[in-house]
């Protein structure tokens, strides 16, 4: 009996798997040569992409962490440029960036911003950046945090290269290959997404969303709302008002950058737009329309600072100006 039944069950198997349904016509099928040479294309076009994208961030951002360096706790000399190695790149870009740049596991320059302390020396794309131990070392190692001298090799020729330096904000700003439209700190970076970057409009949306993620840092906003987690048994998780002080602040570093505001705050409008949900529901986040309108009172008032020839600085409250700010103007 036992076998009877293992028989019809291997029958039936059999009959749907020879029974599987499929297409009814002849589907052209391009040979191997066709598919690599596509494939090499789009790997690189989507390569280069993501290299204009990174190249934009870092000039972007490297405008908003130097015009602010006074506010942040956390500094360190910048050189104007960004190194890169294989492993800099999502997998799947990898073979693109070692056929286009050769990109490999040791970490050379690959970007030299305009008018910034490595292009007025001379350093170059390609050019090895060493530790005082002559190993070769990112531009964000923490040996070379302090220096204004930087040691390179280039064709396997060491050179010692001075600059006049520019104190930034230590926090590297990264770019993420992601669909979601989204930027968020962690108190220690910054990461912008690449639909992020493709949805930004202007260099000054790109700048508000890198001052308001520098604010989430230089605020403590990541620390604050652990401990308010745990303070309350993890029964809450605030995080709406660290966001809309972030907005604010984050504005006043954009300002402070040399942006021009004007109408940046419609950035919410076309965000909401795109994700209707955050125009009538609050989660982690404030809405929409609270934030444009916030962003724009924040907007007239930075304004109004910049007509009196104050001082840009946000408004704190009595008692809770940051650390810069107390040193800056007295307790």
């Amino acid at each position: 009996m036992k076998n009877k039944i293992y028989c019809g069950f291997t029958a039936l198997a059999l009959l749907l798997l020879v029974s599987c349904a499929g297409v009814q016509t002849r589907l052209p099928v391009p040979n191997s040569t066709m598919l690599a040479t596509e494939t090499g294309r789009q790997e690189t076009e989507a390569f280069e992409r993501f290299l204009a994208m990174r190249k934009r961030l870092e000039r972007v951002s490297a405008g908003v962490l130097q015009a602010n360096s006074d506010l942040c706790t956390k500094t360190r000399n910048g050189f104007g440029l960004i190194t890169h190695s294989k492993k800099s790149y999502p997998k799947h870009l990898r073979g693109a960036a070692m056929r286009r740049l050769g990109a490999g596991d040791t970490p050379t320059v690959l970007f030299v911003r305009g008018g910034g302390p490595a292009e007025m020396v001379g350093i170059r794309s390609g050019d090895i950046l060493l530790n005082k131990d002559g190993n070769s070392v990112s531009a964000f190692d923490d040996s070379l945090r302090e220096t204004s001298t930087l040691h390179i090799r280039r064709f396997g020729l060491d050179m010692e290269m001075k600059m006049e330096i520019e104190p930034v904000c230590n926090y590297p700003v990264l770019l993420k290959m992601s669909g979601a439209v989204n930027a968020y700190a962690n108190g220690r970076t910054i990461t912008v997404t690449t639909a992020m970057m493709d949805f930004v409009q202007t260099d000054e949306e790109l700048a508000l969303i890198i001052g308001h993620e520098l604010a989430h840092n230089t605020m403590k906003h990541v620390r604050k709302a652990i401990w308010n987690t745990v303070i309350s048994g993890f029964a809450t998780r605030t995080t709406r008002p660290f966001e809309s002080e972030a907005d604010y602040v984050g504005l006043y570093y954009m300002a402070r950058a040399g942006y021009d505001l004007d109408g940046v705050e419609d950035f919410w409008r076309r965000l909401g737009v795109k994700h209707p949900k955050s125009i009538v529901r609050a989660k982690t986040h404030p809405m929409t329309p609270g934030r444009l309108l916030s962003i724009r009172l924040a907007r007239k008032e930075v304004e109004t600072k910049r007509e009196a020839g104050q001082e840009l600085l946000p408004n704190y409250k009595p008692g809770k100006g940051t650390l810069q700010a107390k040193e800056r103007h007295g307790p």
